[in-house]
């Protein structure tokens, strides 16, 4: 009885009598249940799903920027043929910035750069900015607090807001919307002061031109870049 329950044990790997050795017995680890198998395919699929989410967001995250339709040489003056957009993802520095948005931004630019096929048509390729055909062109001096920091570049695209008034009767207003910035100087005492800038718009109309000027002459003018917040 005794060396059946040994053997039942699984523990004995010869008879007590000295004999040969006996047989061992060891139990088998059962497979996997439908319930445990079902169960790790879901959290597997949820995994996927998780990533394949992750992606699309990041995907998401191009924007439409401006880019040459062939090469651009040197002193040439860029007409709407020779760019188109393209959505790509750029870094959230200077080069984003100095980046356009639009065709129409570029147009009538100088190129003193060279840009090849395909590439990105940045500022500092451009000699200067002159706007959509037609426009006006208006300068004002503002402090940098009022324009973006002093972050605005040629090609942003801004609104522009007066304050008209004084106290309790002062009033901010728009007086114009979509608004070409050309181009950016500084005026600060000092190479790195620059507290305060002249900004030269483009302007559609003779009377947005009007409007902005007067609002320089009597008022308090504010830059609101708009070039992603799109139409």
């Amino acid at each position: 009885m005794q060396a059946a329950n040994v053997l039942a044990a699984g523990r004995v790997d010869e008879t007590l009598d000295g004999g040969p050795p006996a047989r061992v017995v060891r139990r088998r680890r059962p497979l996997p249940g439908g319930r445990a198998i079902t169960g790790g395919f879901l959290v597997a699929l949820s995994a996927v799903g998780v990533f394949a989410a992750a992606s699309h967001t990041r995907t998401d995250k191009r924007q439409t920027y401006v880019v040459a339709r062939h090469e651009l040489r040197v002193g040439s003056r860029i007409n709407a043929s020779d760019v188109t957009v393209a959505r790509m993802q750029l870094p959230t520095g200077l080069a984003a910035r100095r980046a356009f948005h639009r065709a129409g931004q570029v147009v009538g630019a100088v190129v003193v750069g060279p840009v090849g096929t395909g590439e990105l048509v940045q500022a500092s390729s451009l000699a200067s900015h002159t706007g959509p055909t037609g426009s006006r062109q208006v300068s004002m001096p503002i402090d940098a607090a009022k324009a973006v920091g002093g972050r605005l570049v040629a090609g942003d695209i801004v609104d522009v807001a007066a304050t008209l008034g004084t106290g309790g009767s002062a009033e901010t207003t728009w007086i114009v919307r979509g608004a070409t910035v050309i181009a950016v100087d500084g005026q600060g005492s000092s190479l790195g002061d620059r507290s305060h800038q002249v900004i030269t718009l483009a302007l559609a109309s003779e009377k947005d031109a009007l409007s902005v000027a007067n609002a320089v002459a009597g008022g308090s003018i504010s830059l609101v870049r708009t070039t992603e917040a799109g139409s």
